[in-house]
């Protein structure tokens, strides 16, 4: 009875320490709160975002300046604020956008990524052949023409806090906006369910130790099970608050097609003709084969042409010897 009243004991004490060590989490980082403004619904320099404006209320010139100094990128979802200090966010983007050098905006990209502390996880340049043909000019040169273009696709990672920024300088680069999706999901319930899953299986375990032994179900299959859960649980956490600390940009660039002209070998030339006594001579060499095959055939074909000779003989010694009948016949009447 005192066993189990004091593994109650415990339990409880676990519960009120936790909460007790949220609600003074949250009491410490609310003086921040307060102190922290909400960001001005302006750009730098006291522009104010475009991208905060509805497109019918922009006008085009407007927008395309917008798009030119990258403002067009930015998005609230992307700004640190005073509500990152009581919230967990996992922040994302992904974009895809017209260029007018794809190779060279992918390099620039990457320097961006580098210069802002994050890194590439994958870099993908690749070129779209829509069309290719080759004309002959001369016997032995011809025209390629090729028409080409190019994409990549980036996969990248800030940290949270230079996450507008980044947006926004690569949004510099842009020609033509096709797509700017910033996301930004709060993950604080799902850290909080992995910490109490670990404080409950070590609860869990505590009680498993005092507990009798089941031959059904042992306890160290039990304790085992149990420290996969805690470790599972915690490989979660690591994994939220990775994504948390560096957010994860997805870009895909491509500039318009382009048209290469390369002078190659005329590889369609058709083959001299032979001198008419060659050709002769080939003819007359062809012709002899033929012979020679067809004569081999009726060679192979022997028995049959013998058997098809007496067949003939047969039939006239057989017509000439009913005609003699027929004569000793008429005859005799």
């Amino acid at each position: 009875m005192s066993h189990s009243s004091s593994i109650h004991t415990l339990r409880t004490l676990g519960f009120c320490a936790l909460f007790f060590f949220s609600a003074c989490q949250q009491k410490s980082e609310a003086p921040s709160t307060e102190q922290m403004p909400a960001p001005p619904p302006q750009g730098v320099g006291g522009r104010p975002n475009l991208d905060r404006v509805t497109a019918t209320s922009a006008p085009n010139e407007q927008f395309q300046d917008a798009a030119a100094n990258g403002d067009i990128f930015s998005s609230a979802a992307a700004v640190p604020s005073a509500i990152d200090s009581l919230k967990k966010f996992i922040r994302t983007a992904q974009m895809r956008f017209r260029v007018k050098n794809t190779a060279e905006a992918t390099l620039r990209i990457e320097d961006i990524v580098l210069r802002n502390g994050g890194f590439v996880i994958n870099s993908n340049l690749n070129s779209q052949i829509e069309l290719q043909q080759t004309t002959p000019i001369s016997r032995d040169s011809a025209l390629e023409t090729t028409r080409f273009s190019m994409h990549t696709q980036l996969v990248i990672r800030v940290p949270y806090r230079l996450l507008d920024t980044t947006l926004r300088s690569i949004g510099r680069l842009s020609d033509f906006l096709d797509l700017r999706h910033v996301n930004a999901s709060d993950v604080g319930l799902q850290m909080l369910e992995q910490e109490l899953t670990r404080l409950r299986e070590g609860i869990y375990r505590s009680d498993l130790k005092d507990s009798q032994e089941n031959k059904n179900s042992p306890k160290a299959d039990r304790a085992r099970a149990s420290r996969s859960a805690t470790d599972q649980a915690r490989i979660e956490t690591l994994k939220l608050e990775d994504a948390i600390r560096f957010s994860t940009v997805t870009v895909d660039i491509y500039q318009l097609p382009q048209i290469r002209q390369t002078m190659v070998a005329n590889t369609d030339v058709p083959l001299p003709q032979q001198p008419l006594a060659a050709r002769l001579g080939e003819a007359l060499r062809t012709g002899g084969e033929i012979l020679i095959v067809l004569f081999l055939g009726l060679v192979h074909l022997w028995g049959v042409i013998l058997l098809a000779i007496a067949a003939y003989f047969g039939w006239k010694w057989f017509q000439k010897r009913k005609g003699l009948v027929l004569a000793d016949t008429q005859k005799s009447s």
